[in-house]
């Protein structure tokens, strides 16, 4: 005797819609990590030309972030330009699609000159936008306050940058 699945009451009925539309919907779990390529720029202005960069995020709890950053910053003077390694820590609670953040940074840098390079260690305190797209889409804008030894015979001041990138 073969028997078949019958749901015997409307309770039992609407229990088991219930149930599958619970998992259906239920929410996607966050991406932790983005891949993002940025363009920036430096003060002082008359200095710095654009620069260019990309940094790998990776986020904690969806309000904790992490990233590493490599960026190069051209120089209007000859033979003269910037790289940079980034380490930054921030908080960035998500609201809806925006993140607002702020951190502190420390890093390394390589100061190409003409006649001799510089290098040494910087620090930064930023502040930044993140707008996050379905799909994985991601803008980002920054404003970072670099410190960089005094006697750097070029000076740099500040860097901003604005980034679009993917999370995953």
């Amino acid at each position: 005797m073969v028997r078949s699945l019958q749901l015997r009451t409307p309770g039992r009925l609407l229990f088991t819609l219930l149930s599958a539309t619970c998992l259906l919907a239920a929410p996607r779990p966050a991406r932790s990590a983005e891949i993002t390529a940025f363009v920036a720029g430096a003060s002082p202005g008359e200095i710095w030309n654009t620069g260019y960069g990309g940094m790998f995020t990776i986020s904690l709890f969806n309000i904790v972030h992490g990233d590493i950053e490599g960026t190069y910053q051209g120089s209007v003077l000859p033979g003269t330009k910037l790289l940079t390694v980034h380490a930054k820590a921030y908080v960035g609670p998500s609201i809806g699609r925006l993140v607002p953040y702020v951190g502190l940074g420390a890093g390394l840098y390589l100061e190409s000159l003409p006649a001799d390079d510089d290098h040494g260690t910087l620090g930064s305190l930023f502040a930044g936008v993140k707008l996050k797209f379905p799909m994985g889409l991601v803008l980002r804008g920054e404003y970072q306050w670099l410190s960089l030894p005094q006697p750097m015979p070029v000076a740099m001041d500040h860097r901003y940058f604005v980034a679009a990138g993917l999370s995953f």
